[in-house]
């Protein structure tokens, strides 16, 4: 079961600040030219140690800044009732996802939506705000499962892409009552495309199902070439099947080819 904790924190959301710059430019040239190094330090690396405390205390006191905290707590609140709302019927999809039972306790640090953050911590923590989320409820919840999830997996490309699976794409299909998922990362894409045979059979799809979904995102594959898995796989749980696909050569395995498609635009 994931248990999620919100809170804010007004030092991580000035240093997400000064890192996007998302600051008034007259203000961010200031800070730039006063404390250069550190300005510099917070945009190679938000969570630096490494700087001059006053570059925070002295964001801290702006009018802006305060404008900026109370559109966090507004978000806390309003994200963390609507996780209320969900969370039971999302714990459901992801013990059928794992095939197995979890606990998972992190913390949701929320932020002001503008700030367009999502980014895993450590520790079971993770920085969220994301303006799409007050257009879209549900995109909220994926990524809050998005974010949570790199707390229950190695981080590397391929755990990274099961959790595009599970919640950008499944989840987001679950919630939406959709036959389509949010965007994924582009340099994830091909990896995405080599794993969804073995993701399909994982979830147990039936095979017209998989042809449908194939349709709507443009792929194309046999599954039957793929049927010598189905046993072995439909068996494993999350855990087993990261570590299956780790150890499949997806290079030596599988080639991809691209088609393009030429048309007149209606102008």
């Amino acid at each position: 079961m994931l248990n999620i904790k919100f809170k804010t924190d007004e030092d991580a959301m000035a240093k997400i600040m000064i890192s996007k710059s998302k600051m008034p430019v007259d203000f961010a040239n200031y800070l730039w030219k006063k404390y250069e190094t550190s300005y510099m330090l917070l945009q190679r690396d938000f969570n630096s140690n490494e700087i001059n405390d006053n570059i925070i205390l002295e964001l801290k006191q702006q009018k802006f800044f305060e404008t900026y905290c109370n559109e966090a707590k507004k978000n806390l609140e309003r994200i963390r009732n609507n996780w209320e709302k969900n969370k039971n019927k999302i714990n459901l999809f992801l013990n059928e996802i794992f095939k197995k039972v979890f606990t998972l306790e992190v913390t949701a640090i929320i932020f002001a939506p503008s700030l367009n953050c999502g980014i895993n911590i450590g520790n079971n923590k993770f920085l969220w705000g994301h303006e799409h989320g007050l257009i879209d409820e549900n995109y909220d919840m994926v990524y809050l499962v998005h974010e949570s999830l790199h707390s229950c997996f190695k981080n590397d490309e391929i755990t990274h892409t099961i959790i595009e699976n599970i919640s950008d794409l499944e989840l987001a299909k679950f919630l939406n009552n959709s036959k389509k998922g949010y965007m994924v990362h582009d340099k994830l894409k091909n990896l995405h495309i080599k794993i969804l045979p073995f993701w399909n059979l994982y979830l147990n799809k039936e095979q017209e199902e998989i042809e449908n979904e194939n349709k709507i995102n443009n792929i194309s594959y046999n599954p039957k070439e793929f049927w010598e898995y189905k046993t072995n796989i439909q068996n494993m749980d999350i855990d087993d099947f990261v570590k299956f696909i780790k150890q499949l050569n997806l290079e030596d395995l599988m080639s991809i080819k691209c088609s393009y498609s030429i048309f007149i635009k209606n102008l």
